[in-house]
């Protein structure tokens, strides 16, 4: 599995498409971990899930680093941004390599 992060609009996707063009993708985690939140479900729920899902080939797993910025306001915001982070750390600590793309350029940091 192959983790690419970076800010919103980086060209994160295009960075996959262009270098990985092989491999299945998973974008906008962030997002989906968004949607399982307000379905209720528990962070161990959504990262076996995650798992679940690219369990067979090569994934590109493809997210929006969200814990950089200003701390929301809002409780619920804030644990979202805190699962999400969790969840990224867990998907890190297992893949082969992981990316940080910022301007269109991705940096490979493991």
């Amino acid at each position: 599995m192959i983790l690419i992060v970076g800010g919103s609009y980086q060209g994160k996707t295009k960075f996959a498409r262009n270098n990985f063009p092989e491999c299945r993708y998973f974008n906008q985690l962030h997002l989906f971990i968004k949607k399982r939140l307000q379905e209720e479900k528990k962070p161990i729920q959504i990262l076996t899930e995650i798992k679940d899902a690219i369990g067979d080939g090569q994934w590109v797993i493809i997210s929006d680093e969200v814990g950089n910025g200003v701390v929301p306001i809002e409780q619920e915001d804030r644990e979202y941004r805190d699962i999400t982070g969790k969840i990224l750390i867990e998907l890190a600590d297992e893949a082969e390599e992981v990316y940080r793309v910022v301007c269109g350029i991705g940096q490979r940091i493991k």
